[in-house]
């Protein structure tokens, strides 16, 4: 009796890893968007940044904290194959945020 109860505990933690594994693998997939993507995030503090989102074709740049997300600026005339030409530029995946950054501030008057 007891080796059928150990036996079916096993049982029951293998079912209940296995169904994990399963519905996680199942749920990454569905988690992406097809309108949106985070271009690039820069770490202010430990629970604060500055992130560049894309939505259809525009681009906003968003403080993100604590106390929620809030919109900085909506950034226009950005070209459509900016962040791309930065990454053949650098060779890998990371965007200069700063030079980006700047392309967008450069008429604003100190």
């Amino acid at each position: 009796m007891i080796f059928i109860t150990f036996l079916s505990v096993i049982l029951i933690l293998f079912l209940s890893y296995w169904f994990t594994k399963y519905v996680g693998t199942k749920t990454m997939r569905y988690g992406g968007s097809k309108h949106m993507e985070v271009v690039d995030k820069l770490s202010i503090t430990q629970d604060k940044s500055i992130i560049i989102v894309k939505v259809e074709k525009s681009y906003y740049l968003l403080s993100v904290s604590q106390n929620g997300i809030g919109l900085i600026k909506e950034l226009d005339g950005v070209q459509e194959g900016t962040f791309n030409i930065l990454d053949e530029v650098q060779g890998y995946k990371d965007h200069d945020f700063k030079e980006v950054l700047t392309q967008y501030f450069v008429n604003r008057k100190k």
